[in-house]
């Protein structure tokens, strides 16, 4: 867990960084500090580095989302609760900033690129 960014115990370090990449994060949708593009943020700023009991429930990431419209869009079988979910969330296909070394996040409070798949209840 430690390997990938995630806090194991305790809470996060004062004054250290961390890549804020919220293209690829599960809790960006409920993250303040969340960055349009990626750029250091203060741990203590970041869901990913608090402990499990102190994160809100993570949802699918945009890169998630992105992959999956990929897989539908190259005609991959899909079950249906994920059709569904692409539906809503990618209609479309993936958004522009997928495949991109920089990715940026994807519009979505006016779901221009696509909005955000947020835990439910």
């Amino acid at each position: 867990m430690a390997r990938i960014g995630l806090s194991i115990a305790g809470s996060p370090l004062v004054g250290e960084t961390t890549l804020c990449i919220a293209y690829m994060c599960p809790w960006a949708h409920a993250c303040s500090k969340a960055t349009p593009r990626p750029a250091l943020v203060g741990q203590r700023d970041c869901l990913r580095k608090f402990p499990e009991e102190r994160r809100p429930r993570s949802g699918l990431s945009d890169v998630a989302l992105d992959n999956l419209a990929k897989h539908r869009d190259d005609g991959i079988l899909l079950e249906p609760v994920t059709i569904s979910v692409l539906d809503e969330f990618r209609p479309t296909g993936p958004t522009p900033s997928f495949g991109k070394k920089r990715p940026s996040r994807p519009v979505s409070d006016a779901g221009v690129h696509g909005k955000p798949f947020q835990p439910r209840g």
